[in-house]
């Protein structure tokens, strides 16, 4: 079989600074109009302390106050009985790792979440650039096409509190580095760094990797399938410790099953539907009733009014031009499109959708959709595929028209992307601004000696759920660097926690009381375990019963 010429590696101009400050400006303006420039103030983290923000911050914080663990993400102190680590907070344990030698000298409430959330739009745009500059090096055409990547709408919907998958910039260095031909070395900084940041990236990453991998052992033969072998099994490795370093792996994490595979998936129409509020022209279509309320938002990839004209006028380009060279394009980047097919179709699920109607479920074995439901929210890999159409439309209309003529239908597509999006940014910027406005409820000044006074602050059962009733708790305990059950984590294990504050419950109506202990009954069906001597000793501070910590012999 004759092996295909290795593809060319480098651009036809490398882009300019100018072309690089360009989209950095134009990111910038982008991230404040949606964001507002108070998230980029590492002081203020009110914006952060709600919803699934407030995982992600708390977990920091914790983590920053804690004296360094083994392994290197875990916190010991949210979470009760088993704590935590800074992966399982969901805090960009990349980040958290990153500052917290320097915690000492940081403000007491410090985060990096706004400043992450900018980079990576700005990175998005810079990595759409590096791949354009592959194809033109009409640098109109570069900054028109790397624009498109900024206003990528899975990129923004994950400005509503999923800050980590932000990072999707690594799944265009894994694109680029794709088509540029297999280099272990560049393959262990992008396995890296999603390893710090998100396991869902990490997984694309890999995908990514192993379609390089085959292109060059199976394809093109640059590379011995020994050599790729070796390579690929001290990436595996590195990545492995990455993990367990970071607190993915371990006993903390209670396994890594979840649920929800098959409901956090991707329709088979979402390139075209802009459900939740995607869209100012289009119209989202109407869930299935087993979708409501939440599911398959996992699964938005629209496209955008912008892109989807720029594809019907990529199709017409397609159908008219007699020579397009398909062929040696599927016999080169075969394993390229074959992965992102695949985690397409795990995308979709084995529960397929296609708008409001549910088409089929697929059965699985109960072993396979274990396994599946590890990555239970699905539909988030469907963004390898959502990016590569976005690079083939612009290549193809970059490629196969005149240059006059393709910068003019991209920058019109543009300005029509931007205008599809307005009412998103309205969206994003009044969420942030009703965040900022948060306050404790827990306004009596009680707590703050309460909190002083003691080392642990335990919720007695029966209480709301744990996700409606932590965050203030959670703060109050990080301020003073107390140990607490107060908290609402990923991967963790609920009976642990149940049975943890139940056992707690147990040992005060035995009349064994914790020294240094804080006790709060958010119910007041938990004070009768008291014994009579300690009903005395309760406070009653905003809503809630409070057991005083006794001191230690």
């Amino acid at each position: 079989m004759a092996t295909l010429p290795a593809a060319p590696v480098a651009p036809l101009a490398e882009p300019s600074l100018a072309e690089r400050l360009l989209l950095v400006l134009f990111a910038t303006l982008l991230y404040l109009h949606a964001f507002g420039p108070a998230t980029l103030d590492p002081r203020n983290t009110a914006w952060l302390l709600s919803g699934d923000p407030a995982q992600h911050y708390l977990g920091w914080y914790f983590f920053r106050n804690e004296a360094w663990q083994w392994p290197l993400g875990h916190i010991a102190g949210f979470g009760l009985p088993e704590g935590s680590s800074i992966a399982l907070t969901d805090a960009i344990p990349l980040l958290a790792l990153l500052f917290k030698p320097f915690s000492p000298w940081l403000p007491e409430n410090f985060q990096y979440f706004g400043l992450w959330m900018l980079a990576c739009f700005i990175l998005n745009g810079i990595f759409g650039l590096q791949l354009l500059a592959r194809l033109t090096a009409d640098r109109l055409l570069r900054l028109f096409g790397a624009a498109f990547f900024i206003l990528s709408p899975p990129l923004l919907f994950r400005g509503h509190g999923h800050e980590s998958l932000m990072a999707q910039w690594l799944i265009l260095a894994g694109l680029k580095t794709c088509l540029d031909g297999w280099r272990w070395q560049s393959w262990g900084v992008w396995g890296s760094l999603a390893a710090l940041i998100h396991p869902y990236l990490l997984l694309m990453v890999l995908g990514l990797m192993s379609a390089s991998a085959l292109q060059a052992g199976w394809v093109l033969r640059s590379h011995t399938r020994l050599q790729l072998l070796r390579e690929g099994f001290a990436l595996v490795a590195l990545l492995l410790l990455l993990l367990w370093q970071a607190g993915y792996l371990g006993g903390a994490s209670g396994g890594m099953a979840g649920s929800g595979y098959g409901y956090y998936s991707m329709n088979a129409l979402t390139w075209f539907d802009p459900i939740w509020g995607a869209s100012r022209f289009l119209k989202p279509h109407d869930f299935h009733p087993d979708f409501l309320p939440y599911g398959q938002y996992e699964g938005l990839a629209y496209l955008g009014a912008g892109m989807l004209i720029l594809a019907a006028m990529a199709l017409a380009v397609c159908l008219v031009i007699p020579d397009l060279p398909l062929k040696p394009l599927l016999r080169r980047h075969w394993p390229l499109l074959g992965v992102t097919l695949l985690f397409w179709l795990l995308a979709l699920s084995n529960k397929i959708m296609v708008g409001k109607y549910h088409l089929v479920t697929l059965p699985l074995p109960a072993t396979l959709h274990q396994a599946l439901a590890v990555f239970r929210a699905s539909g988030r890999l469907g963004w390898p595929l959502f990016y590569l159409l976005y690079l083939g439309v612009l290549a193809c209309l970059i490629r196969y028209l005149p240059a006059p003529r393709a910068r003019w239908l991209l920058a019109a597509a543009l300005l029509l992307q931007v205008a599809d999006q307005t009412q998103k940014y309205q969206e994003l910027r009044g969420l942030m601004e009703h965040r900022r406005q948060w306050t404790t409820p827990l306004v009596s000044p009680q707590w703050e000696t309460l909190a002083a006074g003691a080392k642990r602050l335990i919720l007695i059962p029966p209480h709301p759920p744990m996700e409606d009733l932590y965050i203030p708790f959670a703060h109050l305990a990080a301020r003073h660097r107390l140990a607490t059950n107060a908290a609402h984590l990923a991967r963790v294990s609920a009976q642990a926690a149940e049975a943890h504050g139940q056992q707690q419950a147990a040992r005060l109506a035995q009349g064994r009381r914790e020294p240094d202990t804080l006790y709060v009954f958010p119910s007041a069906a938990g004070l009768s375990i008291l014994p009579p001597q300690w009903q005395a000793e309760l406070l009653h501070l905003d809503g809630y019963a409070v057991l005083p910590a006794l001191p230690r012999p």
